[in-house]
């Protein structure tokens, strides 16, 4: 069964789908191992890994890298499509490049940039919507159309945020009568959720974990995210975690960096062998060792 068609099963048929964040295919193993049904590739986790800031790769880096990640996974991979990576021809070559690279769907957002906070016109983006599905090859390539008319960098969220929560709920229904199959309402918060969720005719695509704080919320505010099971009967398919192990790991490697540089020594300990020996199993040295004993060199 072709990874696209196995993702249309799975958002058919059951719970909702929790898709781990990766930056590159030894992260996308891991995901895979600890039980993830599905991949999810972030464009900023990519270009993090080559130690660039969001938006700096090109369509064909990216693209590189979802064909690295999909060859070393059996799990289906949603990629990151940013705004498409720019006008019509763009948006082709986008389809074209992530399809051949073997992406079961994508997702692509309404905003060229978000330095400037400003959404492409509602009109804009369904020309857009429409360009993927009849650039599309394979009919179970799945179109996920992000809204960001809540998200922290949209002009005048934080003083209007009740008429960009009634604007992202307009542009998710008009991208579903627009054709995309699943749509995503960046920075949902539980309660846009609860009453949006189920009004809108296609399932959802939300982000887990989206930092309240950067919603207005005061620390003392907080109020947890609901968990997959819970948040099913709200019409939501699929959550994401984008680059939630990018910031936690990055706070984790840099304090270890840290503790060696101070102590001028590193701090073995028996966990570190099954640790190496674990990472090793998961990235298959022992197939490569099995394959070259039978073989040779």
């Amino acid at each position: 069964m072709k990874p696209t068609q196995k993702f249309r099963q799975m958002i058919n048929a059951g719970p909702t789908i929790q898709a781990g964040g990766v930056g590159d295919a030894g992260q996308a193993r891991l995901v895979q191992d600890v039980g993830y049904p599905a991949v999810y590739i972030s464009g900023a986790y990519v270009n993090h890994t080559r130690g660039y800031p969001d938006g700096t790769l090109t369509l064909s880096e990216i693209a590189q890298r979802i064909r690295e990640v999909c060859e070393r996974t059996h799990v289906p991979v949603i990629a990151d499509a940013d705004e498409g990576f720019g006008g019509t021809l763009k948006i082709v070559r986008m389809v074209r490049e992530f399809e051949a690279a073997g992406a079961a769907a994508i997702h692509m957002e309404d905003f060229a940039t978000k330095k400037h906070g400003v959404p492409i016109a509602q009109e804009d983006m369904i020309r857009h919507i429409d360009i993927v599905l009849q650039t599309r090859k394979d009919p179970d390539f799945i179109l996920i159309a992000r809204t960001d008319a809540m998200a922290p960098w949209r002009d005048g969220v934080q003083k209007n945020r009740e008429s960009c929560e009634e604007e992202a709920f307009q542009r998710m229904l008009a991208y579903c009568d627009a054709g995309a199959d699943m749509v995503m309402p960046m920075f949902a918060t539980n309660e846009w959720l609860i009453r949006y969720g189920p009004k809108i005719p296609k399932p959802l695509v939300v982000l887990g974990g989206a930092p309240q704080s950067w919603l207005g919320f005061a620390p003392d505010e907080l109020i947890p995210e609901m968990t997959a099971t819970e948040i099913a009967k709200y019409n939501v398919k699929v959550v994401i975690y984008a680059t939630n192990m990018l910031a936690r790991n990055h706070r984790f490697m840099k304090q270890q960096y840290a503790s060696w540089l101070k102590s001028e020594r590193f701090d073995a300990t028996a966990q570190d062998d099954q640790d190496r020996a674990d990472a090793n199993v998961l990235i298959g040295l022992l197939d490569k060792e099995a394959l070259l004993n039978k073989y040779g060199e």
